[in-house]
């Protein structure tokens, strides 16, 4: 009765007015699997094919029962076990670089939905460059999940290219070049910065020495020579250089790292004896009281010739 009168209906509202429409719309809601003696509906989760929004043959989807292993998924909600990889239900996560769930991808060949190796030389990870070595892209290597990474090469003179992930082949600047290397930019090669050279990849306190390595700058305090950048350490700071003429040195204070000329009238007691002073630009003369016989011996530049001494140092 209820499938006939719901035909008449249906057959009414084929010729309807448009008044009509409304009526008919909500006539052609009815669950028609409701009404005894229908046998034109079937389940579409049990219909033995795969069509709506099922991920595979009545699985998968916002409707119908989750996938069993090896079924075909999109999202780990398709799947009984919660795994979805390589577009299949997996046993497990299988999300290491080098794993798969599909016999296509397997190393073993073994039936979807079970995870395992990757096939042997199968591209993994992505190439890389830092501190001057350059790693390439890892392989697979068939029996292990991991990813194993690619053979690494030194950049030697060059720097990397962290946009590349590899090394600078030529340069342009000293940017493109290691640490403590600087560029021939007409030949666009990298070359060993001098002994002493701030920057270029040192610590703002630090200087190249001539092997590439950053050590103290000039005016840091120093015990040795290997201490310094510069490869000379005098008056116990790093200095610009061997600094042993007399009356030169480079603590004075305000010039600190530089080979200075000691102040005029102050004493340097390793290149001048106790009699003498400096006179200001790096040579040792007779101080203030000291018996003289010419100005040019007197640190002052007076030899008061009444009594033959040098006269008092003023300021200059």
């Amino acid at each position: 009765m209820w499938k006939n009168q719901y035909l008449l209906a249906m057959a009414l509202c084929a010729g309807a007015l448009s008044t009509l429409g409304m009526g008919c719309e909500l006539i052609a809601t009815v669950d028609r699997s409701r009404i005894p003696g229908d046998t034109g509906v079937t389940d579409g989760c049990a219909d033995g094919t795969k069509n709506g929004d099922e991920t595979d043959v009545d699985c998968g989807g916002p409707t119908c029962p989750q996938c069993e292993l090896a079924k075909a998924c999109t999202a780990k909600e398709d799947c009984a076990s919660g795994f979805c990889a390589d577009s299949v239900c997996c046993n497990a996560a299988c999300d290491e670089e080098c794993d798969a769930c599909t016999a296509e991808l397997k190393e073993s060949g073994e039936e979807d939905g079970a995870c395992g190796p990757s096939k042997a030389e199968v591209a993994c990870g992505e190439a890389t460059c830092s501190e001057g070595v350059e790693t390439a892209a890892g392989t697979c290597d068939g029996t292990s999940v991991e990813c194993e990474p690619g053979a690494s090469t030194s950049c030697e003179t060059f720097a990397c290219d962290t946009d590349a992930a590899a090394c600078f082949s030529e340069c342009s600047e000293d940017a493109q070049c290691a640490k403590c290397h600087v560029c021939d930019a007409d030949a666009e090669t990298c070359s060993l910065a001098p002994a002493g050279t701030p920057g270029l990849g040192c610590e703002d306190d630090q200087a190249c020495d001539a092997m590439g390595e950053c050590k103290a700058a000039n005016g840091q305090e120093c015990t040795d020579a290997a201490d310094c950048g510069s490869g000379s350490c005098v008056d116990g700071v790093c200095c610009n250089t061997a600094c042993d003429s007399p009356c030169q040195a480079c603590n004075v204070e305000g010039s600190e790292g530089t080979c200075t000329d000691v102040p005029l009238g102050d004493e340097d007691g390793m290149d001048c004896s106790e009699a003498n002073v400096c006179d200001g630009m790096g040579g040792c003369k007779l101080a203030s009281g000291e018996r003289c016989a010419t100005d040019d011996e007197c640190a002052s530049g007076s030899c008061v010739a009444t009594v033959f001494t040098c006269g008092p140092i003023t300021a200059p």
